[in-house]
């Protein structure tokens, strides 16, 4: 038995390693936009006898030295029919950004600015130039002047864009920010530019003092740096980002990330992202603890650059296709992400029927161990035909029970078993390999549900009112782990060790205290599936072939 543990999980390990690269590789490729074919236009506009010549662009005349600034602070607040954010004129920055088709944990509109954490470490939007200290403390505190309509309504509005300019200049330093609203889409305009005693001032853009829903149990909560260049994305914790780091290339988005949302710096059409940083600082949280807040900037050639693009929403897959390529592969299913996607089109699919997600989740999880049924079939069958073994199995082991683990006459014994197998055709492996051909399809599902943000506090029955959050009552955890009880009760076991017995039966245990603290929705995934498993075990135990006893003989009437 402990041989066939280690070979499966062996064989487990070999199947997820060598299937990786071809998931990889399946995904599409393509080189980011405004690259070689930008280049190429650039160049062309060169004259032929000057090949060395700078690059011809848009000039970017220094705007004349000349004092331009607020009296006071004055808030901007805009609405569209998805958030509504309020801006400061004091370092032209955001003070709120909240998404009105979602709420948080407490059922309030979900807040992606925390005041407290912002006021101490910067808050998003926010400008920062490297090497210009001085200058950096007098923008901190800069009063812009501001060029906008008294209130920035457009679900109201006539028109369906509609900008705000703030702009900033004294002796030493002139600074612009536009930004660019649009109804119906979760991506704002950024266009920003720097100059220093008259030239052109290279910044970097800054979403700062962390993101995401901070109403979410700690537990469950997840904080990410992320960023994709190379056609491969990148995801980082705040342990692996350290103090600073930054990456130069080209990046097709980069930013922030929670389970369900996300803040990224997108490129604008035709450019392309050419440097990025991350970082991290130390917050106290109170009662001695201390919360890492991430950050994530992306740098702007003031002469160069057209502006960059900033999402702000949910990792809903319908919605990231619809904004930009690639944006989808933020949602992370995993390595089996080939068969997450149709797994969710099928609960999205049973959803738009029953509608009720943890209905779905019940029909679909049915559907799956129906239709793998042919697989643990043939793993049942082989472990009742190993269970009729063991008595001659425990015969050869106790023959040679008094041997070392290295004699060389520990191999007789091995051939014994093997000729065992052979005579009564039972193939050792014949139970394991059933198991693994199924792994990518649970493993996928439990990693869908992991991540959908449709189950986000969607509601199933009675006390289980949010399908992403844990079940406070216990009730779900404590079923699966009576099922699983039940369930490992009813499977014929090839070994009839008690130790290892008794380890099997702690399974259950360690398995549904982990998942107690995990969301209902996989619980609910876990307990389905157990269910469909102790009745595909009782029609097996009941009717299988592995059960059928001889025919006893009957005896005729002497004549």
């Amino acid at each position: 038995m402990e041989r066939r543990i280690l070979l499966a999980l062996a064989l487990s390990f070999l199947l997820i390693t060598l299937t990786r690269p071809l998931w990889e590789s399946q995904r599409p490729s393509q080189p980011p936009s405004g690259g070689k074919e930008a280049s190429k236009e650039i160049n062309q506009e060169q004259p032929k006898e000057a090949p060395i010549a700078p690059k011809k662009i848009a000039p970017v005349e220094a705007p004349a030295v000349e004092s331009k600034q607020a009296d006071a602070e004055r808030w901007i607040e805009i609405e569209t029919d998805l958030f509504r954010v309020k801006l400061s004129n004091r370092e032209a920055v955001v003070h709120s950004w909240v998404l009105k088709k979602y709420s948080d944990s407490h059922g309030k509109p979900l807040e992606f600015v925390d005041e407290k954490k912002s006021v101490r470490y910067g808050y998003p939007l926010s400008i920062r130039i490297d090497k210009e200290e001085e200058l950096m403390k007098s923008l901190r505190t800069a009063l812009y002047a501001v060029e906008a309509p008294s209130r920035m309504d457009l679900t109201l509005a006539s028109s369906l864009v509609q900008h705000v300019l703030f702009e900033y200049a004294d002796q030493n330093l002139r600074v612009s920010k536009k930004l660019t609203f649009t109804n119906g889409s979760y991506v704002v305009g950024v266009d920003s530019k720097a100059w220093v005693n008259g030239r052109p001032a290279g910044h970097y853009l800054d979403w700062s003092s962390g993101f995401g829903d901070a109403t979410v149990d700690p537990r469950m909560a997840v904080h990410r740096a992320i960023y994709r260049t190379g056609g491969k994305i990148t995801r980082l914790m705040d342990s692996d980002v350290g103090q600073e780091q930054e990456h130069s290339g080209s990046f097709d988005f980069a930013g922030l990330e929670d389970l369900y949302f996300a803040a990224l710096f997108l490129p604008s059409q035709g450019e392309v992202i050419r440097r990025i940083q991350l970082s991290q600082n130390e917050h106290d949280a109170g009662e001695g603890k201390k919360e890492k807040l991430l950050r994530a900037a992306v740098f702007n050639n003031s002469l160069e650059s057209q502006g960059t693009l900033l999402f702000v929403g949910p990792k809903d897959t319908e919605v990231l296709k619809k904004t930009g390529p690639h944006l989808a592969e933020v949602i992370d299913y995993g390595w089996f992400g080939v068969v997450c996607e149709p797994l969710f089109l099928a609960l999205k699919w049973i959803h738009s029927y029953v509608r009720n997600y943890g209905v779905a989740i019940v029909v679909l999880t049915l559907l799956i161990n129906v239709a793998l049924f042919p697989l643990k079939y043939k793993s049942i069958v082989s472990a009742q035909k190993m269970q009729k073994l063991q008595p001659q199995m425990k015969a050869i082991q106790e023959k040679f029970k008094r041997l070392k683990p290295t004699d060389p006459k520990r191999q007789q014994m091995n051939a014994e078993v093997m000729a065992l197998y052979k005579e009564h055709g039972v193939n050792p492996l014949g139970g394991c390999l059933p198991l693994l051909l199924q792994m990518p399809f649970f493993i996928a599902f439990y990693n869908l549900l992991s991540v959908s943000i449709e189950l986000r506090h969607a509601p199933f029955i009675l006390w289980i009112k949010d399908l992403s959050a844990a079940d406070h009552t216990y009730i779900l955890p404590i079923l699966m782990t009576v099922t699983m009880v039940i369930m490992q009760k009813m499977t014929p076991t090839p070994t009839a060790d008690p130790v290892q017995a008794k380890i099997m039966l702690a399974m259950p245990v360690f398995f549904g205290f982990m998942l107690a603290f995990t969301s209902s929705g996989l619980v609910l995934y876990w307990l389905t599936s157990n269910v469909a498993g102790i009745l595909q075990q009782y029609f097996m135990n009941k009717y299988g072939p592995g059960t059928a006893a001889e025919a006893p003989v009957k005896r005729g009437k002497k004549k």
